[in-house]
């Protein structure tokens, strides 16, 4: 049964900040579902790949690329389904079957073709329940002055899903770290967390798409087309088309189409351990929730969204082209600070709320749009992880520095994008 509407302002902001509050728990779960392999999925697919890395580092960039790519249509069909059935089954997609990989894998872990396909599908759907379905509840019930505030504290909440994460999986991999009968373990608790976050979307989080808002024309084939994204440059104004452009370059740089490349690059260069990756991951974790509890937020209220977008493409850039010049534990931890602001897609987090916006204005759904954005999303995501990891191994097989492939990171999601920018007017930026 929907919940009762409320009617004064002061309602409507209680309900509103319960809403994100919860969209941002469900976040929070969904990354840990992500983030709970950094170390453990590389390790197994080393181990079951004879410890090749180049040849472990080229199925995880595949994987990543086929995530990517199959992406597009679930994002699509799913997005546009959560406009005529509202948010809440979309929220739990994602966690349920998380339960059945997880199971499948411990069942299983020396089957590499079995632990790909379990890979490629969780990509999928934790994406899809993640970013899909919490930008468009997100964008149900905030209005544009909010939205950039509220898609700030969704990083919050993958920074905390960084903190806590790394100590469970640390804690497992610490009793046999390149063992798949060790790492498996990995997987069951992957698919209790799911557990957990199926309950608390069952029971816990309200729709956020009432059923007055709900699409109502008859759903074609047209409308699940894994390409619909393409209407945005057929159909949308050319502002709209500049910023999502630029929004879709900026994904190349986000934290799961690196990560692989990251713990090759710290665990075979860098030669940190279990524990000393696990101890940057929680210092890393730190440093992204505090900066999105505060300089972040700060920088949303007190620039504009152009102004947000250059200061966080220059120092991503700065950051990437520097933290791989040399194998250097000083230089990559020190190389940290400068992106925090804009790491893992927040440097899009103001334009990605202008367009938006412009979007809506424009008549398209926002489930619809958000399906759009992120299958873009997932294109980058499918291009960028098979790019660097056939980068990273050409180098290391070569006998060159493999880090060089973080300042090729730099140029395609921070500098380009910015370069983009150069030519969005002002008044692009107004729906």
């Amino acid at each position: 049964m929907a919940p009762e509407q409320p009617k004064s302002e002061k309602e409507l902001a209680e309900r509103r900040n319960k809403l994100v509050r919860r969209i941002c728990i469900s976040s929070f779960f969904s990354v840990c579902q992500h983030f709970i392999f950094a170390q453990s999925e590389p390790r197994l697919f080393l181990s079951l790949c004879n410890k090749d890395a180049a040849s472990a580092t080229r199925i995880l960039g595949n994987t990543s690329g086929i995530a990517g790519l199959l992406s597009l249509v679930v994002n699509q069909a799913g997005g546009k389904l959560s406009d005529y059935i509202g948010r809440k089954p979309g929220f739990l997609i994602g966690p349920m079957s998380n339960v059945v990989l997880g199971v499948l894998v411990v069942l299983n872990p020396f089957n590499r073709p079995l632990i790909a396909v379990c890979r490629v599908l969780r990509l999928i759907l934790t994406t899809f329940s993640n970013t899909v379905m919490c930008t468009a509840a997100v964008a149900d019930v905030c209005s544009s002055s909010d939205l950039a505030l509220a898609m700030s504290r969704m990083q919050t909440a993958t920074g905390l899903a960084m903190l806590l994460t790394p100590f469970i999986e640390g804690r497992i991999l610490h009793l046999s770290p390149w063992s798949p009968h060790g790492i498996k373990y990995v997987y069951a608790a992957k698919a209790a967390i799911a557990a957990v976050h199926a309950a608390f979307v069952a029971t816990l989080l309200e729709e956020t798409l009432d059923k007055s808002n709900r699409a109502t024309a008859k759903m074609t084939l047209d409308m699940i087309n894994p390409f619909g994204f393409v209407r945005i440059f057929s159909e949308g104004t050319q502002a709209l088309r500049k910023l999502v452009m630029i929004t879709t370059l900026q994904m190349f740089i986000e934290g799961k189409n690196l990560s692989d490349v990251i713990q090759a690059w710290i665990r075979d260069h860098l030669k940190w351990s279990v524990t000393q990756v696990r101890n940057f991951i929680v210092a890393y974790g730190m440093l992204c929730t505090a900066t999105g509890l505060s300089a972040t937020p700060w920088m949303l209220r007190n620039f504009s969204p152009r102004g947000f977008t250059t200061i966080t493409n220059l120092l991503n850039f700065f950051a990437f082209t520097a933290r791989g010049l040399s194998p250097s534990s000083w230089l990559f931890l020190s190389m940290m600070v400068p992106m925090l602001p804009g790491v893992n897609g927040a440097s899009a987090t103001a334009l990605k709320a202008v367009a938006q916006d412009i979007a809506a204005n424009q008549g398209f759904g926002k489930g619809e749009f958000s399906a759009w954005v992120n299958n873009l999303r997932a294109f980058s995501g499918s291009v960028a992880p098979v790019l660097y990891g056939q980068v990273y191994a050409a180098a290391q097989n070569r006998g060159r520095n493999p880090g060089l492939t973080f300042f090729l990171a730099g140029i395609l999601g921070a500098l380009l994008p910015q370069a983009m920018l150069h030519y969005v007017t002002d008044s692009d930026m107004v729906a």
